[in-house]
């Protein structure tokens, strides 16, 4: 799912569903490809989120998000303001 709320400037909340319970990693970059965070953990079945708190990523602007669990990958975008 894209993050909500989207831009933001606090907190903001992604969340997403697992087909199974297991091991899932959500990786954040900035627009040139530099990782900000890695956010690793073991999951539900289901639906799931991730709380991210603007003071856990050092970076304005444009910031992709990347989920992957097991075989499935998916990446958006945020837009997190000052």
């Amino acid at each position: 799912y894209q993050n909500v709320p989207n831009p933001f400037e606090g907190r903001t909340v992604i969340a997403f569903t697992l087909p199974k319970a297991g091991a899932a990693t959500m990786t954040l970059y900035d627009v040139t490809g530099k990782v900000l965070r890695v956010i690793e953990g073991e999951y539900a079945k289901g639906y799931n989120q991730v709380d991210l708190m603007r003071t856990d990523v050092n970076a304005s602007g444009v910031v992709y998000y990347q989920l992957q669990a097991g075989d499935y990958s998916a990446t958006k975008k945020m837009i997190i303001v000052e």
